[in-house]
């Protein structure tokens, strides 16, 4: 049930995240907001690991470089085409295509981990990544062309992550290994390619950063801030969590309903939800509720 909730959470805190890093595209590249998240994340996560109660820090030299390779994948490269994508196809269409996600993650926890699942889950699976993506397809208050670029970023995302997480899941239940510890470690193997990338082939961008930032009021680097709290340290925390005690595919899909929440955030704003956005909505309680029942 740990798992669930926090997956459940991590979804909250990702919807609320992507509507907020969507406002800095103009400020940065895919890669160095990418970078400058991963490098305030990382360093949050390494100034709270000595605060938690009881953790061990014995890992083994196999589970650290699991949780390396899962970084490099997940955030290295699968965050920085999601930031890529949002910046060219906005945040539902993003978050359409991730909805793709949690299938391919229980395949792979097949075929990778021999990791079975319950017919009700398979069911949930099925049921919420349609209703997520019965949700994400509604028409968006204001236009954007999709293109082809945005639309190839947005799958080389949910391919990334689905892989990110079968392995760290892997990795943090065969060593037991902390969730924060496991987060900082594919944090911080995520932001030594990334500075290696931009230090090697994108050197430009990686002065351009200074110029980001002075561009920016007092006001948007607090957003900044926000997100990056709420959106990789509390989100990537609770992602493991979730990748721990929860199957793959399960925390995967749980995480995938974001977009009901961005939902929410609509109605809240005063904007009204179409029939068919409601149907959809209800749908991905009942695939959520598969999860919790008949355990």
């Amino acid at each position: 049930m740990l798992g669930e909730v926090a997956a459940l959470s991590a979804a909250f805190f990702w919807a609320l995240a992507s509507l907020l890093y969507g406002r800095f595209s103009h400020h940065f590249s895919a890669l160095q907001l990418n970078l400058v998240k991963g490098v305030i994340a990382a360093s949050l996560m390494l100034l709270t690991l000595p605060l938690l109660p009881n953790v061990e820090f014995s890992l083994s030299p196999e589970h650290i470089g699991i949780l390396l390779f899962s970084g490099v994948i997940g955030i290295a490269i699968g965050d920085s085409a999601y930031f890529a994508s949002l910046k060219r196809i906005g945040v539902n269409k993003t978050l359409l295509l991730e909805s793709i996600a949690p299938p391919l993650s229980g395949i792979l926890a097949v075929l990778i981990l021999g990791s079975l699942l319950t017919w009700q889950s398979w069911l949930g699976v099925l049921v919420t990544t349609f209703a997520v993506a019965l949700v994400v397809m509604q028409p968006e208050t204001h236009t954007q062309k999709v293109n082809a670029a945005g639309i190839g970023f947005g799958l080389l995302a949910s391919v990334c992550q689905a892989s990110g997480v079968v392995i760290s899941h892997y990795a943090l239940v065969a060593g037991d290994i902390e969730p924060l510890l496991g987060a900082v470690l594919r944090l911080l193997a995520g932001v030594g390619v990334l500075l290696l990338t931009l230090v090697l082939i994108k050197r430009q961008q990686l002065a351009q950063l200074v110029t980001g930032f002075s561009k920016m009021a007092q006001r948007e680097f607090v957003l900044l801030l926000i997100a990056i709290v709420v959106g990789t340290f509390l989100t990537l925390w609770l992602q493991q969590i979730a990748l721990k005690y929860a199957n793959p595919a399960v925390a995967q899909t749980l995480i995938a309903t974001s977009p009901l929440f961005i939902l929410l955030f609509s109605i809240l704003k005063g904007q009204i939800p179409s029939g068919k956005t409601l149907f959809g909505t209800v749908l991905a309680v009942g695939g959520i509720s598969l999860f919790f029942i008949f355990r």
